[in-house]
């Protein structure tokens, strides 16, 4: 069952997070992180992590929401990571095709940190993280 959960994570995440609170959204992209992270993938897991700080930055309504929206993400990422290593659900193989064939990756993120999701929405550059101009 849990890996029929992890197999349809992979593939929603993207989906389901227009429809997400900021909180479970960033607990889900860290879920996808940790296993990613677990599994040895690095290159991609920077664009993602970068993705993510995006959305989570631009979903807040104030900087104690962002900070709580990367505490939530980071600290899902850690759990992901110790789960799979104790008791893997699905194989590394598995985990790191789905996770590199996501459709986020078809994002784009813009120099000023703005970013032009996979679905045509634009983020502005917002957040903490952003210089100030």
């Amino acid at each position: 069952m849990k890996k029929v959960f992890l197999l349809i994570l992979l593939w929603t995440i993207p989906v389901m997070a227009a429809k997400m609170s900021l909180f479970d959204e960033a607990a889900q992209l860290g879920t996808m992180a940790g296993l990613a992270e677990a599994c040895g993938e690095t290159k991609k897991l920077e664009i993602f992590e970068l993705i993510s700080a995006r959305l989570i930055a631009n979903k807040s309504n104030s900087e104690a929401q962002e900070l709580e929206g990367y505490r939530r993400y980071a600290a899902e990422k850690l759990r992901a990571i110790q789960e799979h290593k104790k008791s893997p659900k699905m194989t590394c193989g598995e985990i790191l095709n789905r996770f590199q064939k996501m459709p986020l990756f078809k994002s784009v993120v813009y120099k000023d940190g703005s970013l032009k999701f996979y679905d045509g929405t634009y983020y502005p550059a917002k957040g903490i993280y952003v210089k100030k101009q």
